[in-house]
């Protein structure tokens, strides 16, 4: 019994993999939000010293409101967050010479740690106190 169609060939795995990562950003920077409730892209908030307005990228005290850039800025990082942790894993693989798994070492905990300490700033933007 044949599963697939006459010339049908399965994907390669690194395209599976791109629309994974592109899902995965889709999904935690809030398109869909995005989408139905059409926020601005930036805010503002007055200057209290000379009265104008400054471009605000967050909304802090609001968890159930966000930016669009907002949104943006958090999928990237998460998703550099869960590159890092791909490179991590590739990094294991005894395949590949010692060189390469090195730099997959350095790249995946780098963008693991910067992308841990950038989201995390970002919540102490949204919620000024919580874990403190």
């Amino acid at each position: 019994m044949q599963l697939l169609p006459e010339g049908f060939n399965y994907p390669s795995p690194m395209l599976v993999f791109t629309f994974v990562m592109l899902s995965y950003f889709i999904v935690t920077a809030g398109i869909a939000y995005d989408i139905i409730n059409e926020p601005p892209a930036v805010g503002g908030v007055p200057d209290p010293v000379t009265g104008r307005i400054k471009p605000q990228a967050f909304m802090p005290y609001r968890i159930n409101g966000q930016y669009i850039m907002e949104g943006l800025c958090g999928g990237m990082f998460y998703t550099l967050g869960g590159v890092g942790l791909v490179l991590l894993a590739q990094a294991q693989e005894r395949g590949r010479d010692k060189m390469t798994r090195g730099l997959c070492r350095a790249l995946g905990a780098a963008l693991s740690i910067i992308s841990f300490a950038t989201c995390m700033s970002f919540i102490r933007i949204k919620m000024p106190g919580y874990m403190r």
